[in-house]
């Protein structure tokens, strides 16, 4: 997770984000344990004509049905269905996970974050 705050810090740095994101963000790498609460802090919702008008739609799977989209650091997002299922589509792989309960989409998405391998890069 620590980097995973780190590279969401200089993201938020680059795309000009308040300067208290940022901040928080950069605490956060610091960190040696995390919880699901530290992820989900930084959540905010956004229509479907924001999340479209912002981002480049050509690499996000965006459900036919989808009206919202919570958004979490580094471009994560549930997506939020005309039914009330809260949905999340993994962009690089075939990941696929629905509830009616956005906490338990979250926690779904925190454990796949959590689970990423670390790259080691050695420099001689």
């Amino acid at each position: 997770m620590k980097s995973f705050f780190l590279k969401a810090a200089r993201y938020a740095k680059r795309i000009g984000a308040k300067r208290k994101r940022i901040q928080t963000l950069q605490q956060m790498s610091d960190k040696t344990e995390w919880c699901i609460k530290d992820f989900t802090q930084f959540k905010k919702l956004i229509s479907r004509s924001d999340f479209t008008a912002e981002y480049d739609t050509s690499i996000y799977n965006i459900h036919d049905s989808a009206k919202e989209m919570m958004m979490y650091p580094q471009v994560y997002y549930i997506q939020l269905l005309d039914d009330g299922t809260w949905l999340y589509e993994g962009i690089f792989d075939d990941i696929v996970f629905e509830s009616k309960k956005l906490a338990v989409v979250e926690e779904y998405v925190y454990k796949q974050i959590t689970s990423l391998p670390r790259k080691t890069t050695k420099l001689n």
